[in-house]
Order: structure tokens, then C-alpha cells, then sequence
């Protein structure tokens, strides 16, 4: 096929529609318009909402918060002016000893916090208390003989 044929079956075939018209352009340009006013508008609300939530929050704060108090500067030692510690050996029979006496006592803590917060009569807090304070009393003599063991 010659140059002269190619340009006569292009001239003879009809003018093609272009793929995109000018209102399709104008409706996605529309649509886009619309899409990114929602977006604009969700952050903006998004954002408000948040900052009346905050602002309840802090509103609605009771009086008796906690702070939290720095150590005086005094109290607090640099690292160089601690000296390393040496490794320390310790006797396990010993150490087995006071770390029972020291979960029972935690055992009956959690028992008396419970008791205290389903407000259980004072007849029944009595025991578990009394128990409480005879292994603490144990546990203090516990580490007075041991301290004195290391003498």
C-alpha cells in the first residue's frame, strides 16, 4: 500500500468521537469539587468534636487530682558520685523464706481489699487482719535474725 492509499482510507473514515467530551470533564471537576468539601468539612468537625470532648474532660476533672512532686535536687545523686556495687551472693534458704512470707502477706492484702470494697462485716475482716499482722510480725523477725546472721 502506497502513501497515497493510507491517506485516502484515513480521509474516508469518518471523524472519530474524541474519548472524553467537555462534559464529562466538567462532571468529574464537579465531582471532585464535592469530594473534597466533604473531606474538608469531616476533618473540621472531626477536629471540633475533639476538642469538646478535651474540653469536657477537663471540665469534669475532679478536685482531688494527684500531682506528682519532683525529689529535691539535694536528694538525688549524679552518677559519678555512686560508687559501683560489687555482685552480692545471697543465701536462696533465706531468700526463699522471706519472698513466702512476703506472697502471703500480699495474698491476704488482695483478700482484705476485696473484703473491704464487697463491704464485709468487721467480725469476718478480723481474722484475715490479725493473720496479716502475725506474718508481718514474723517477716520483721525473719530479717532481724538474717541481718544478724550477716554480721
Amino acid at each position: 500500500m502506497s502513501v497515497q492509499e493510507e491517506l485516502r482510507v484515513l480521509a474516508a473514515r469518518q471523524e472519530q468521537q474524541a474519548p472524553w467530551s467537555y462534559e464529562h470533564f466538567e462532571q468529574r471537576r464537579s465531582r471532585a469539587t464535592v469530594q473534597r468539601r466533604a473531606a474538608v468539612w469531616s476533618a473540621g468537625l472531626s477536629m471540633a468534636v475533639l476538642a469538646l470532648v478535651s474540653g469536657v474532660a477537663l471540665l469534669t476533672q475532679p478536685d482531688d487530682t494527684v500531682y506528682i512532686v519532683s525529689a529535691p535536687s539535694r536528694a538525688v545523686q549524679s552518677d559519678a558520685e555512686v560508687e559501683p556495687q560489687l555482685p552480692a551472693l545471697v543465701d536462696m534458704a533465706q531468700f526463699d523464706v522471706t519472698s513466702t512470707l512476703e506472697d502471703h502477706i500480699a495474698l491476704l492484702d488482695a483478700e482484705l481489699s476485696a473484703a473491704r470494697v464487697q463491704q464485709v462485716p468487721d467480725a469476718q475482716l478480723r481474722p484475715i487482719e490479725s493473720a496479716r499482722e502475725q506474718l508481718s510480725a514474723s517477716l520483721q523477725r525473719v530479717s532481724y535474725a538474717h541481718a544478724l546472721l550477716n554480721l
